[in-house]
C-alpha cells in the first residue's frame, strides 16, 4: 500500500507540475509550456518524488491514408460515422448481416448517443452491409 500512495503521490506531482497555475508552486525545471512540442522530437523531462521518477515520452499517432470506398450510403456513412470511428476502423469490421449491422448502429444511436438522424439509417446500414457479405 505504502508503495501505491508513493505512485499516486508522484503522479499528482507531475500533474500539478505540467497544468495550469500550479505550475508556478513548482521549480521550472519539472514545468513544461502548455504549447509544448508533442512528438519524437519533444523535448523529454522526467520528475522523482517519493522515490519514483516519471519521465515524459514522445509519440506520434499513425496517419490514417484511408477513405471509405465511394457507393450508395457511403457519403451519410462518412457524416455520421467519422467523426468517432476512422475509415480504417469501419474498413475492419467483421461482415455482419443487415440485421446485425441495424442492431449496431441502433446501439449507437441509443447508448453511445450518436447524433445519427433516423431517416440516415437504412442507408448507413445498406452501406455496412455492402462492404462484405455476410455468411
Amino acid at each position: 500500500m505504502d508503495s501505491l500512495l508513493k505512485v499516486a503521490a508522484a503522479v499528482a506531482f507531475v500533474s500539478v507540475t505540467s497544468i495550469g497555475p500550479w505550475a508556478a508552486l513548482v521549480p521550472s525545471a519539472y514545468s513544461q509550456p502548455v504549447d509544448a512540442k508533442v512528438g519524437p522530437t519533444a523535448p523529454k523531462a522526467s520528475v522523482e518524488a517519493a522515490g519514483i521518477r516519471l519521465r515524459s515520452v514522445g509519440f506520434e499517432l499513425p496517419t490514417e491514408g484511408r477513405d471509405l470506398p465511394t457507393g450508395p450510403g457511403a457519403d451519410v456513412t462518412a457524416a455520421n460515422c467519422v467523426a468517432c470511428h476512422t475509415p480504417g476502423m469501419i474498413l475492419n469490421q467483421p461482415a455482419l448481416t443487415r440485421l446485425e449491422w441495424t442492431g449496431e448502429v441502433t446501439k449507437m444511436v441509443k447508448v453511445y448517443k450518436a447524433p445519427v438522424d433516423a431517416a440516415d439509417i437504412p442507408a448507413i446500414v445498406t452501406y455496412l452491409a455492402g462492404l462484405k457479405v455476410a455468411p
